[in-house]
């Protein structure tokens, strides 16, 4: 598949016009289907990974099969994992799923080696997205630490909703919830319903809606 250097401009504003090129010309460009996995715990990561279009959400992913919602990626945003893990020929420890379908970009480790010593905005480009992360993992130790349930679940669903655009109706299942969470059904559906009788939601098959009382801090 083929994106053009204009295409991408619009992807990746901060590049300039040889590194677009580079990366429309010299890079392997994947569709993925939505719920497609694209990469798993233990696997080897070879190459960096860019998202062109879609979504991708990426968990950490226990021992005992359990799951734990980590981040999304969104279009124009490297995956640092895959980046780390492909310059150095290391597993991929965090599983990735096609939250949509999806448009990736790969980038072979040793064009990223090239570009950081070629290109400055690559470079910021990368570092940015480390520090996006680690402010990302910062805020998820503090809800995991200092959070209880309900208002990690009330987080949560900010995030679900930002990532939708801010969409009045998220089309999520209990159990998905559940397991992002690393609950149990039977917990979340007794804490949205206490959302919804206190005005900040309505819960349906499959479904949130969100109401006007839902941009405010949850207490």
């Amino acid at each position: 598949m083929f994106v053009s250097v204009e295409e991408l401009k619009q992807i990746f504003p901060s590049f300039g016009l040889p590194l677009l090129k580079e990366l429309s010309e010299s890079c392997t460009f994947i569709e993925f289907d939505k719920g497609q996995s694209i990469t798993n715990p233990e696997a080897y990561v070879k190459n960096g990974m860019m998202l062109v279009s879609g979504s991708v959400k990426v968990y950490r992913q226990g021992d005992g099969g359990e799951t734990y919602f980590v981040y999304f990626l969104n279009p124009g945003e490297v995956c640092s994992m895959s980046v780390s893990c492909g310059l150095y020929n290391r597993q991929f420890n965090v599983k990735a799923i096609a939250e949509e379908n999806s448009l990736l970009v790969s980038v072979p480790p040793e064009v990223m080696r090239r570009w950081l010593m070629t290109y400055p905005e690559w470079t910021d480009y990368i570092i940015a997205s480390y520090r996006r992360r680690f402010e990302g993992l910062l805020d998820t130790i503090d809800q995991i630490s200092f959070l209880k349930l309900d208002e990690r679940l009330w987080n949560y669903l900010q995030r679900m909703r930002v990532n939708a655009d801010n969409a009045d109706v998220l089309n999520i299942s209990h159990q998905q919830i559940a397991d992002d969470l690393n609950s149990t059904r039977e917990v979340i559906s007794r804490l949205l319903k206490t959302m919804e009788n206190e005005g900040f939601l309505e819960t349906g098959r499959g479904k949130i809606s969100f109401l006007a009382k839902f941009d405010r801090p949850y207490a």
